[in-house]
């Protein structure tokens, strides 16, 4: 059973921003607001807090792992990291704040209440996974495989214009091995070959595949992605289309729709 979590940063001055709230909080993390009384280029910022019973070396490394990757990483629909740090046995990294909710919660907000945003929710997403296939297409340029796609860890701006993909505590650099030890994910998302230890680009697009279908399942234009969608959820990772070939096809749609 997972420990209790009792650490409470609210009030306490880490690099010199004080910790106004709790954000979200995780299995191996919590994200806190913090705000400088500086007029520095970073007002507000995001503080990623390792839960101190984590602090074993590999999590440390993996945690250190991640901001590594980020701090590669320039991307605006990807959160930008400024510093890993570590004050006594509290290990953080310091990011970009985003105000924002994240894509499942904010979807359902609107169903739940349409009357919050008025216009054609059908476009709104297939515009938004539009940008987020784009942006995994970057991570890949870069050789890294994020390997933990899901709506969770994108976050929106209330207008829903705007984007960050986040948490890369699973993420890889992709070189010339095709086998790493299987570290966990969202079971619904996983693909099966990564579950077998194998890394992959393709696991990444199964993880697409199955967003892209659980957030246009309820919409008339589902019919028109899903044929590329069945390719792409594919047990056997080399019978998925490229990730562009999604894309396009999401274009397409949003082209058509958008005329009608």
């Amino acid at each position: 059973m997972e420990r209790e979590y009792k650490l409470n940063l609210i009030g306490e001055v880490i690099e010199n921003y004080k910790i106004e709230k709790l954000i979200w909080h995780g299995g191996t993390s919590s994200i806190y607001k913090g705000i400088s009384p500086n007029l520095n280029s970073h007002k507000i910022v995001a503080f990623k807090v390792l839960h101190p019973y984590r602090n074993t070396a590999s999590q440390i490394k993996n945690f250190k792992k991640e901001f590594k990757i980020l701090k590669k990483l320039s991307h605006p629909n990807i959160i930008e990291v400024y510093k890993f740090g570590q004050k006594s046995k509290l290990f953080y990294i310091v990011m970009e704040y985003f105000e924002g909710k994240n894509l499942r919660n904010a979807v359902n907000e609107i169903i739940i209440k349409p009357s919050l945003f008025p216009v054609d929710l059908t476009l709104i997403l297939v515009k938004i996974l539009i940008k987020i296939g784009k942006t995994i297409e970057y991570l890949h340029s870069k050789k890294i495989v994020h390997n933990d796609i899901k709506p969770e860890n994108i976050l929106i701006s209330k207008d829903m214009t705007n984007l960050k993909l986040i948490d890369f505590g699973y993420s890889e650099k992709l070189k010339f091995f095709k086998k790493s030890k299987y570290t966990g994910g969202t079971d619904k998302y996983v693909a099966p070959e990564r579950k077998k230890g194998i890394l992959s680009f393709k696991s990444d697009i199964y993880s697409y595949a199955v967003m892209v279908e659980e957030l246009l399942i309820n919409y008339e234009l589902f019919e028109r992605i899903y044929p590329i969608l069945f390719l792409a959820l594919s047990e056997d990772p080399d019978k998925r289309p490229p990730l562009n070939e999604i894309i396009k096809k999401l274009e397409e749609i949003y082209g058509a729709w958008n005329d009608e």
